[in-house]
């Protein structure tokens, strides 16, 4: 289990609530609609649907520790836990810190740091700020540290794994290799994407907003392709890559320019939309393409 998430529960949680008063100090700091779980509509509920549950199936990190796992039931098993871990443990704990951290910006603890009232802090900002607050030294130190390894322990498994696809699905068709020189190779394509990687997260000012997009783009590229690998007897690599090109490009399109679309749905609905029509479209071809040559 993640020690960042026994950190939270049992430093950030108690000491957070005892420096906003408990119950009576949040109470009074919000509205009523932050306790509830009603206060959502149902076009959210989809949106979330359609842009979280995915993930659960195309994740590059989560397939490398499929295949780590040493068998079928072992990996079942880890998948159950991970989930469980995943909602409702670390879900409901994400909120409350951030419910925790917009107390504290109403009760004025963030006034010393220059944050007077809501919307003048930048939201990512809210929990590292709020923790920094309310924890004494040491202990800050110590979440601080879970933080980061849970952030470099997800860094370099998706480092690893792209370039990992890198070499194995666009390099290595068209240039045979020995083992050593795969590695070697593997190792260079490394070290440029992570540089690449330590270039951007310098340069950009909204960590968040480029995490949403790109797994927005994966969302809708991917999630048709592989669930066809799976279910598909004959799946068409040209109806895989089309529907990548047009499932992303369409979602990366309606977020960068910032189109109205109808009944507040996310992007993801229509990017994933695309996708599966050219998917069928493509797939359809190739298979008559493939009957006729016969």
């Amino acid at each position: 289990m993640d020690y960042s998430l026994l950190r939270t529960f049992f430093i950030g949680i108690p000491f957070g609530y005892y420096a906003l008063g408990g119950w009576e100090g949040l109470a009074k700091s919000l509205p009523k609609s932050h306790f509830g779980l009603s206060n959502i509509e149902p076009v959210q509920l989809i949106n979330w649907a359609i842009t979280i549950i995915p993930v659960w199936f195309i994740g590059m990190t989560l397939y490398q520790r499929i295949y780590a796992c040493g068998s079928v039931k072992s990996a079942k098993k880890a998948w159950f836990i991970a989930g469980l871990f995943e909602w409702p443990v670390m879900a409901f704990l994400g909120v409350t810190l951030g419910v925790f951290a917009k107390a504290a910006l109403v009760q004025g603890l963030f006034a010393s740091s220059g944050y007077l009232e809501v919307g003048s802090l930048d939201p990512e900002m809210g929990l590292p700020l709020f923790l920094a607050t309310v924890l004494p030294t040491g202990l800050m130190g110590l979440m601080m540290a879970a933080y980061f390894s849970a952030v470099l322990s997800t860094a370099d498994s998706c480092l690893m794994a792209a370039s990992g696809n890198l070499v194995a699905d666009i390099i290595k068709p068209f240039k045979k290799m020995q083992e050593h020189t795969e590695l070697k190779i593997s190792q260079f394509v490394t070290l440029i994407l992570g540089t690449v990687a330590v270039l951007l997260a310098s340069t950009m000012q909204n960590v968040l907003e480029l995490m949403l997009m790109s797994y927005a783009f994966m969302v809708s590229g991917l999630l048709v392709p592989v669930i066809s690998g799976f279910l598909v007897k004959q799946p068409s690599a040209n109806a895989a890559l089309s529907s990548m090109i047009a499932g992303g490009s369409v979602t990366l399109l309606l977020i960068i320019l910032k189109i109205k679309l109808p009944w507040n749905l996310d992007a993801n609905v229509f990017g994933l939309t695309s996708s599966a029509i050219v998917y069928l479209i493509v797939q359809k071809l190739d298979k008559a393409r493939m009957t006729n040559n016969q």
